[in-house]
């Protein structure tokens, strides 16, 4: 047995069933990332360079920062969402707004805003039943509203550090900072090129909503029970950017803070609410965070045994020493694997090709990451199956009686994704070229 072929393998297989099914990811991931530890101590004479021992494993592949980050925010945008603030901001978008299109512009905007900092499906969760009373008072189908909100919180997610897990395998790809997402190295980044990508793709939206009925709407406010999550957030957000000054390297400060930040605010909701906690704490999403290191441990395996290296090799072969022809490449590449395939594997595997591509063609790591991952993220938007935001929006539908067919889905995502990664991939191109 040849232990590279192994690891390829095992990652082809685990790939897969991450890629097309939404149950078991994490024990999958992890199954295979034992496997491959196993295997590896029992052809100890193929890896001379420990690429699979538990102590490379532990030191170098898991990136405990970005883990620590993402234990932490998930804790306080539980807190965040239970204490109906979102639904205020909804409520209040509404009653300025009046309009249904512009309504629903605005939901999807705030539903932007929101997966900044809120994973996407919560961010779903919050401001579809708003979505969903607007087309029952106007008498018109919810389906291109449900739509309209799942592709923005998708596009918004890559648009800072802690919105999305992709985001956070770029950061740690690339060592970089919160604050990097929004200036790298004295220039713009990830956050403003999806602004650029929101605007072209609003405007899409804007031509599906305007359409719907011109009466001026009514929607009931309800009671926020707590603004504490909320000043949470805004800690959060400050405490990120001062880490990205106290520890610029990205090596510790940020997780280890943001890990204890969530378990105080836990704590603080325990004495307030212990019966609520109790709940929050059992919906917590420790699988992402498991998965997520798993995929860790899964890249770091093919990029140790040469295989990234080995595929960025045939593409530069086949894009020679243009810097323009590999950006757009690894960009629409990615829209195109992303429609049909989750996007956090496949940033974690595709990341490396970038970096290799960049020291083959003289480019920009930044410009090639940065790149990658914007096409991954909007590529989801394409198809009902390509974000697991889209599955639940679906699923929300489905639910109040309309079935979404692949076409269905496609005939508002599709535009959508190819205006506003037109627009974004433009914007980073200018920028970082």
């Amino acid at each position: 047995m040849h232990l590279p072929w192994i690891a390829l393998g095992v990652f082809a297989a685990v790939y897969a069933f991450v890629s097309f099914s939404t149950k078991h990811r994490a024990k999958t991931v992890w199954i295979g990332a034992g496997l491959l530890m196993l295997i590896g101590a029992l052809l100890r004479d193929q890896d001379p360079a420990g690429v699979l021992s538990p102590d490379v494993i532990v030191r170098q592949a898991i990136n405990w920062n970005v883990l620590g980050i993402l234990t932490g925010a998930m804790l306080i945008a539980d807190l965040f969402v239970h204490s109906r603030v979102p639904v205020l901001l909804a409520s209040r978008i509404a009653a300025v707004l009046r309009k249904p299109h512009w309504i629903l512009l605005g939901i999807c905007a705030l539903s932007g805003v929101l997966s900044m900092f809120v994973d996407n499906v919560t961010t779903l969760l919050i401001v579809s039943p708003l979505a969903l009373a607007i087309a029952r008072s106007e008498k018109t189908s919810p389906v291109p509203l449900l739509i309209g909100i799942a592709v923005s919180a998708n596009l918004q997610g890559a648009a800072t550090m802690v919105g999305d897990p992709p985001s956070m395998i770029l950061a740690s790809s690339l060592k970089l900072t919160f604050n990097d997402f929004f200036v790298h190295r004295g220039r713009a980044s990830m956050f403003f090129f999806m602004q650029a990508g929101a605007i072209a793709g609003g405007a899409v939206l804007y031509l599906v909503f305007r359409r719907i009925g011109r009466e001026r709407i009514r929607v009931a406010r309800e009671p926020v029970r707590t603004w504490v999550p909320a000043i949470l957030i805004l800690v959060m957000i400050a405490f990120l950017a001062s880490a990205s000054v106290l520890d610029p390297d990205f090596r510790w400060l940020a997780g280890t803070g943001m890990t204890t930040l969530g378990i105080l605010a836990v704590a603080w909701h325990w004495r307030r609410e212990p019966r609520t906690t109790v709940r929050l704490l059992k919906r917590y999403d420790l699988p992402t965070i498991l998965f997520l290191a798993g995929i860790f441990v899964l890249a770091h395996a093919l990029q140790g045994f040469g295989w990234i290296a080995a595929l960025a090799r045939q593409i530069a072969g086949l894009t020679g020493d243009s810097s323009l022809a590999t950006f757009l490449i690894l960009v629409w590449g990615s829209v195109l694997a992303s429609a049909f395939v989750d996007n956090i594997p496949y940033v974690a595997a595709a990341l490396p090709i970038a970096h290799s591509l960049a020291a083959m063609v003289g480019g920009d790591p930044f410009l090639y990451g940065a790149g990658l991952m914007m096409g991954a993220c909007l590529g989801g938007n394409i198809t009902p199956i390509g974000a697991s935001c889209n599955v639940v929006a679906v699923g929300l539908l489905r639910r109040e009686g309309y079935q979404v067919t692949f076409w269905e889905f496609a005939r508002i995502g599709l535009p959508f994704t190819l205006a506003a990664t037109s627009a974004g991939a433009l914007a980073l191109w200018l920028t970082w070229r």
